[in-house]
């Protein structure tokens, strides 16, 4: 046997199924046992088990009724606690409430039975010591938000589909609101007297800086005498970087902030791309002439001036008025300084040469 601590921050009970359904019993002989049969109870609380969408809760007032879920329910919901996953839903129809029953009045080896819609499962639970949290594993599995109860059909907890169940003094505490958890602390605190306690620590988040059994009582020398307190408190921190917090830790005062630090980041300046350069029209490109290096025309612009003087592909421009030319920046140049009149390219085709006049 292994002893278990809290599951999630959760009151959890181990499991124990049972090789024959606990709703029909095997006949027994004198040396077998007789599993309880705990058919009655389910019969007794089935207009407890509701649904909100797809979830499937237990109702735990005539207006509210709580679920176990990993997956974000359908329909709107009323509270959510990120480490239990225990979602609070309101009812607009009056609801069937099941009784809650300490964990504490647990017996040793006492049965109990995880109960669905679809299953009664018979497990077997023991505790040891004053604090209800500590429990023996035995094994088993139960289904998600099951009904956990006892031979009286009252309801210990809430299964979370595994062998452990959320036991009725962490729902209270969830329901009335008296515990919350805050993810950017990595914890999960409960009402204490005049302060609050952490219960629960997240293992994945390296900078956490409170333990387990912290009572804290001050944020940045605010009383905090509650978890509504310490989150209206918090929220009113949210954009300093320190939030100093009164610890009582291992029965000593402690100063500590309670913020994980934030990480460095490094401000990377956008790389900056040079705009690739435009290159400028030149005047006979418009008028549809496109040239290759040697000033032969490579294509002429349907409807362009090109095509209405007869050029084709191949004819090459060898001269301007009385300027011979050989590269386009020097037929570029000599058209620049001309304004306003005529001018002559000679264009030769195939030894053929001939003259195309162009008013500029």
């Amino acid at each position: 046997m292994k002893r278990l601590g809290l599951f999630l921050l959760l009151i959890t009970g181990p499991l124990f199924a049972a090789d024959v359904p606990a709703s029909t019993p095997a006949p027994a002989s004198k040396a077998e046992f007789v599993y309880p049969d705990f058919s009655q109870c389910y019969e007794k609380n089935r207009q407890s088990v509701v649904y909100f969408g797809k979830t499937r809760a237990v109702a735990i007032s005539e207006k509210q009724a709580v679920a176990y879920s990993k997956e974000k329910p359908s329909v709107p919901f009323a509270r959510y606690d990120s480490y239990s996953n225990l979602y609070l839903f309101d009812s607009p129809k009056p609801l069937i409430p099941v009784k809650l029953k300490p964990t504490s009045e647990l017996k040793l080896g006492e049965w109990l039975v995880s109960m669905t819609d679809n299953s009664l499962v018979a497990v077997n639970a023991s505790k040891i010591g004053t604090n209800a949290n500590e429990f023996f594993e035995f094994g088993g599995v139960g289904e998600v938000s099951s009904l956990v109860g006892g031979l009286c059909c009252e309801m210990y907890g809430l299964g979370i589909g595994d062998k452990f169940f959320i036991g009725s003094e962490a729902l209270g505490r969830f329901i009335e609101g008296k515990s919350a958890s805050f993810q950017e602390l990595g914890v999960r605190i409960m009402d204490g007297n005049e302060s609050v306690i952490v219960d629960f620590v997240d293992p994945t988040f390296k900078d956490a800086k409170l333990k387990v059994g912290d009572k804290i009582t001050l944020l940045n020398g605010k009383k905090v005498s509650n978890v509504t307190e310490f989150a209206d408190a918090l929220k009113t921190f949210k954009d300093l970087t320190k939030v100093s917090a009164q610890i009582q830790r291992d029965n000593a005062w402690i100063e500590e902030n309670i913020l994980a630090p934030k990480p460095i980041v490094k401000k990377v300046e956008p790389k900056k791309v040079p705009l690739p350069e435009v290159k400028k029209e030149s005047y006979l490109q418009t008028k549809g002439f496109k040239f290759d290096n040697d000033l032969k025309i490579k294509d002429v612009a349907r409807g362009s001036f090109a095509e209405q003087s007869g050029l084709k592909a191949n004819d090459r421009l060898i001269q301007i008025d009385q300027m011979p030319v050989e590269r386009m920046s020097e037929a570029d140049a000599y058209l620049a300084k001309t304004r306003n009149r005529e001018v002559s390219l000679l264009f030769d085709r195939d030894d053929f040469q001939f003259f195309v006049t162009l008013k500029r």
